[in-house]
Parts: C-alpha cells; sequence; structure tokens
C-alpha cells in the first residue's frame, strides 16, 4: 500500500468525527471558506512579496547578464567577422603585388639573360668568324702551296713524258709556260 493511502487511513481511525470520517472535502465546506480565503489572500501577498523582492529581479538579473553576454559575443563576433574580412583583403592585395612582382622579376631576369645570350652569342660568333677567316686563310695558303707544288710537280712530269716521247730533254722554260697557262685556264 501507498504511504499517501495509509495516512489517510490512520487519519480516519484516528479522528472519527472529522470531515475525513464524513467522506467530505474539508476544503468546501462552507463554515471553513471565509478562513481558508483570508489565509490564500495573506499567503498570496507573501509569495507575491517573495517573487517580486528575491526570485524576479534574480531571474531579471539573470536574463539581463545572458542579453548582455550575448550581445557582446555578436558584436565580439561581428568585430572578428571584420577583422577577418579585413585580414583576407590585405592578404589578397599582397598576394597579387607578391604575383605582379614575381612577374616584374622574372622578366628582368629573361630581358637580362636573353641581353647576356646575346652579347655571349655575339662574342661566340665573333670568335668563330675570326677562326673561319684564320682557317680560310690558311686554307687558302695551303692551297697556293698545292697548286704551287702541284705546277713544280706538273713541271716536271711533263719534262720527263716529254724526254721519254721525244727522247732528248725539253726546253723547261717554254715548257713551264704552257704548263702554268694550262693550269691558270683549269682554275
Amino acid at each position: 500500500m501507498r504511504p499517501a493511502a495509509k495516512a489517510l487511513a490512520l487519519a480516519t481511525v484516528l479522528l472519527p468525527g472529522s470531515a475525513f470520517a464524513a467522506g467530505s472535502m474539508p476544503q468546501l465546506v462552507p463554515e471553513d471558506m471565509a478562513p481558508q480565503l483570508v489565509w490564500l489572500a495573506i499567503l498570496f501577498a507573501v509569495f507575491y512579496g517573495l517573487m517580486s523582492a528575491i526570485a524576479v529581479p534574480r531571474i531579471s538579473a539573470t536574463l539581463q547578464a545572458r542579453d548582455d553576454k550575448i550581445s557582446g559575443d555578436l558584436a565580439a563576433a561581428e568585430k572578428a567577422n571584420e577583422d577577418a574580412r579585413t585580414a583576407i583583403e590585405t592578404y589578397n592585395q599582397r598576394l597579387v603585388a607578391a604575383r605582379e612582382s614575381a612577374r616584374g622579376l622574372t622578366r628582368e631576369r629573361e630581358e637580362a639573360d636573353a641581353a647576356a645570350a646575346t652579347a655571349h652569342l655575339s662574342k661566340l660568333s665573333e670568335r668563330i668568324g675570326a677562326q673561319i677567316a684564320e682557317a680560310e686563310k690558311r686554307i687558302g695558303e695551303q692551297r697556293a702551296n698545292a697548286l704551287t707544288g702541284l705546277e713544280q710537280m706538273a713541271n716536271e712530269v711533263a719534262e720527263s713524258v716529254y724526254a721519254k716521247l721525244v727522247g732528248q730533254p725539253a726546253d723547261s722554260g717554254a715548257l713551264n709556260a704552257k704548263v702554268s697557262s694550262a693550269m691558270k685556264r683549269s682554275g
């Protein structure tokens, strides 16, 4: 059995002439209503005074503190958001400036490299040109020497052939003139 039911059963046994014994509710007995209404008004006033003096100001202060905290947090979040936007904008501007600077440095470096390559190519071309001219000069000298040696050899061969064909030595001056004229014509 429940404790409340036990207490009610005990009250009916111990108090035989009470309202519990009659089976009616004591709150609804007309003779007891006026004092109950007075006590209700007194207790209501006391509870109202306690609530308005103690509980409501505390609740109000708590709500105000919570609103202030939320407002402060929202303001701080908005400021942080604005600071982040400013930082991102600054970062993007610096990034664009750094890219432009890098492009400028790259162009300058390319131009410097191109100028250095052109200068190096020019020096190399001059050196190769000088080497070619020197080689052509040597080739010309060697050709002249070879032609001179060839002319001498042709003269000797011509004298030898003439001597074998005719059986007497040839006039070397006339033979040399004819060999020289034939070599000049052939080029």
